[in-house]
């Protein structure tokens, strides 16, 4: 059940504070929670620091006021200053920052505007390192909640977070549950992606960088699957190592069945096309594609890393591999693509595993949680 706002209550204001508009999860996940916390009396502004992108448009047809910086590199005094200019500009009630960085500047703000509380949420495992670690541990006792998107993310924050002065929380992420499936829905995303009807497709959708292991998959496929010509792999992101990687598929025999879509809008949309997801990656927090490709009844074949474990169970949902062996990699994806019952009944269990991931359901816990701060803030 969603947490309604009264009628004539005000709505908490809430100010996200990330890096970038560049296309990824976390970026899409800060979108879709301020577009459905409307629904629930959170108002929201984007402050993005770092790079213009693809993701100002989706904030745009969520209609999310959104802030670019103009390129301002964070912890500098005029990045603070514009941070907080904007922050008292939106009457934020709470400085939501996104992953270490983001919330170190959202933190920083209070040094202008001390009674704005801060939340940090951290999509990832990676931990404050060298001189940025006391920091760290300085700004979290001037933080409202530290907030993990899995257990192992919280395990990393309660690592170096000071224990007796930071309120670790966890609200898991979540996705939309209601997705296209079917006949039509793989019919069109194959049309719209230029894949053939009949073939067999393994896809991956994410950014292409090192951590998430794109490269593996890439070698993998070009490895195990030449005499599979009726099989077919799909990159679906951006990133810096998409050039590198198209390279290496260019000088295969098997390029006319590698392909490489770079950013694409709303592009979860496209996972019918699949018939086996692949996340490679080497590390993770909580993938919002791995969420969605459960969602929409993928059979997924994924490294047996603790953040991958949380969500999947070996045989049951997923085919888990150990972490930068390639031949294992590749010879689970192609005993997934070669056995249709397997991939039926793994993906059927999947999709029921998915539903403890509903994007209301994390909504509703970061509603919560800001109406909290912000109630607390006014005491």
């Amino acid at each position: 059940m969603k947490n309604e706002m009264h009628p004539t209550a005000r709505p908490t204001r809430v100010a996200h504070v990330m890096y970038g508009l560049e296309m990824g999860g976390l970026e899409q996940l800060v979108v879709r929670l301020s577009q459905h916390g409307r629904e629930r009396g959170i108002d929201s502004v984007v402050l993005a620091l770092g790079p213009d992108g693809p993701v100002r448009e989706l904030l745009q047809r969520a209609n999310v006021p959104t802030v670019w910086l103009g390129g301002l590199a964070g912890m500098t005094p005029a990045a603070i200053r514009r941070l907080a200019q904007e922050v008292d500009a939106f009457g934020a009630d709470v400085v939501h920052g996104h992953d270490v960085g983001p919330w170190l500047n959202a933190v920083a703000t209070r040094t202008l505007r001390p009674r704005t509380p801060v939340m940090g949420t951290f999509h990832q495992t990676v931990e404050p390192q060298g001189k940025l670690r006391p920091a760290a541990m300085a700004a979290a006792m001037f933080t409202q909640s530290l907030v993990a998107c899995g257990s192992e993310v919280r395990a990393s924050l309660e690592r170096w977070s000071p224990k007796l002065l930071s309120n670790v929380v966890t609200i898991e992420n979540g996705v939309p549950l209601e997705v296209a499936t079917g006949e039509e829905a793989r019919r069109a995303a194959r049309e719209r992606l230029g894949l053939p009807q009949d073939a067999t497709v393994v896809g991956y959708l994410g950014r292409l960088s090192e951590e998430k292991g794109p490269d593996l998959l890439v070698d993998a496929f070009l490895r195990h699957f030449a005499d599979a010509k009726d099989t077919h792999l799909v990159m679906i992101g951006p990133g810096p190592m998409e050039a590198s990687l198209r390279a290496r598929a260019a000088a295969s025999p098997l390029s006319g069945r590698v392909h490489f879509t770079g950013a694409l809008l709303e592009a979860s949309k496209l996972l019918p096309a699949f018939d086996v997801y692949v996340q490679p990656s080497r590390r993770e927090g909580r993938s919002l594609s791995l969420l969605e490709a459960m969602a929409v009844g993928l059979p997924t074949v994924s490294h047996a890393i603790p953040a991958i474990r949380e969500v999947h169970s070996d045989g049951q949902t997923a085919l888990l591999v150990k972490s930068e062996d390639v031949d294992a990699l590749g010879g689970a994806v192609k005993r997934l693509a070669h056995d249709a019952e397997l991939r039926s009944r793994l993906g059927e269990a999947a999709k029921r595993e998915a539903q403890r991931y509903s994007l209301s359901t994390m909504v509703d816990t970061y509603a919560k949680l800001y109406r909290g701060a912000a109630a607390r803030a006014q005491a």
